[in-house]
């Protein structure tokens, strides 16, 4: 009996204590999305102590260690997620971040070059040290940087470009589609934020509320990965929540031009919560810098055939242009 109990007694031990590297890992995690950044530390330095080559718990216990403004202990941490996997671009850019912190960027910018070299299309990373290139009074580097960045299709290279390397050739883009000087058009409403605008157009003796026929404009900074398929897409699916029966028709498009555009139609017998139909035809353009999406909508179940050839016709005047 004396054995046996023994026996048992290790097994209830083992149990208890003998927690595996991922176990305190996975408590590390559950700490840190509290914001407990002290315990999830102490739990990440557990699981590295089981597992000593538990890259992504260096990693971790990195980040928070940024968090608390400790960017000595971070820097320790990430060189040992970077001696694990040479590869780690993550771990690479955070302790650049950390180093800028400690004033040394010289070792910072060595960690950036690592990670264009590892992971070239890391989000902004040539932003990112075109930025120190500037600081650290390497503008001719720094340019290089956001000229790439442009390539790449990054809306903050242009506002760099302006602001760092005085190229006057890469201005603002904006688009031209002259609503109220025909079919007796007003603006119903007109939303500016930061990185997107809404404007919607009525005719003059109707309203928002109350309307036959919408016209609506939206533009959003672009993102790198950008295409019509995926804004189409992306439009029939928002749709289809509130509209089920929702019947999309790709009418045209063209993905090799300067600026890709496709026009196509959403028709909606009815909505979830109101048995109106509304039809659209849908024209979007992807700018430089931009992604624009321009629609005419009416409350019928579908847009006949002579609207359609209207509306092709008034959306084919797009031009996009600089300023």
């Amino acid at each position: 009996m004396k054995r046996i109990l023994t026996v048992l007694a290790l097994i209830i031990s083992a149990t208890i204590f003998g927690q595996t590297a991922k176990e305190y890992f996975d408590r590390g995690i559950s700490k840190e999305t509290k914001k407990d950044y002290k315990g999830a530390i102490k739990e990440f330095k557990k699981a590295t102590t089981e597992d000593a080559n538990y890259a992504t718990a260096y990693f971790k216990k990195g980040i928070c260690q940024m968090a608390l403004r400790d960017y000595n202990s971070a820097v320790e941490d990430f060189d040992n997620a970077i001696r694990i996997d040479s590869k780690n671009a993550e771990a690479y850019e955070k302790r650049a971040v950390s180093l800028i912190s400690l004033q040394k960027y010289g070792e910072a910018l060595l960690d950036l070059d690592k990670v264009i070299e590892v992971a070239p299309t890391t989000p902004d990373i040539f932003i990112f040290r075109g930025l120190l290139r500037e600081e650290t009074g390497n503008k001719i580097g720094a340019c290089e940087d956001f000229n790439k960045a442009k390539i790449d299709g990054d809306i903050q290279a242009y506002k760099c470009l302006q602001k760092y390397c005085g190229k006057s050739d890469d201005l603002e883009e904006s688009i031209i589609l002259n609503w109220t000087s025909q079919e007796n058009w007003k603006i119903g409403s007109d939303q500016k934020h930061s990185i997107i605008r809404v404007i919607d157009f009525i005719h003059s003796n109707e309203t928002l509320e109350n309307w036959t026929e919408l016209g609506h404009m939206t533009s959003v900074e672009r993102k790198k990965d950008a295409t019509v398929d995926k804004a189409i897409n992306f439009a029939y699916q928002e749709i289809q929540q509130q509209a089920p029966k929702a019947k999309l028709t790709l009418i045209e498009k063209d993905e090799n031009s300067e600026y890709p555009w496709i026009i196509f139609t959403i028709e909606s017998p009815r909505f979830k919560n109101d048995r109106t139909p509304e039809s659209q035809l849908w024209y979007i353009i992807i700018g430089k810098q931009r992604l624009y999406t321009n629609f005419r909508a009416i409350k019928m179940e579908e847009i006949s055939m002579e609207q359609k050839e209207n509306w092709i016709k008034f959306f084919k005047n797009i031009k996009l242009k600089n300023e």
